[in-house]
């Protein structure tokens, strides 16, 4: 029984994965890093202030780079199959937030944040 529980598990995990072909407006990873470095700036803006809409932020950070809510997810989806990419986008993302605020990067540095991949 324990058998096919895993055999039927393990279908029904990779029988869903149709999303190795590249989506029709697949996003460039240096756009894709711009719009996650925004959503993340604007999570941390909602930290602080808790009343900001963070779903409106988040459509303004889409309407900002003229991307749709479904393209995003899309690209996202399809890199995500690629975690050397995906790391590589989450790599620029932080390199665009650390440029526009750089005393980040001693606030990373004194509490010794690291972003590296699990292993």
């Amino acid at each position: 029984m324990k058998k096919i529980f895993v055999m039927v598990l393990f279908l029904a995990l990779f029988s869903c994965n149709n999303s190795a072909e590249k989506p029709k407006n697949l996003i460039s990873k240096e756009k894709l890093s711009e719009v996650i470095a925004d959503f993340a700036i604007y999570e941390q803006a909602y930290v602080i202030q808790p009343k900001m809409d963070l779903e409106d932020a988040n459509l303004f950070v889409l309407k900002k780079h003229n991307i749709s809510a479904r393209d995003f997810k899309d690209s996202y989806n399809y890199y995500i199959l690629d975690s050397k990419s995906l790391n590589e986008i989450y790599d620029n993302a932080k390199k665009i937030i650390l440029e526009k605020d750089p005393k980040m990067n001693e606030y990373l540095k004194k509490n010794k944040f690291e972003n590296k991949p699990e292993q």
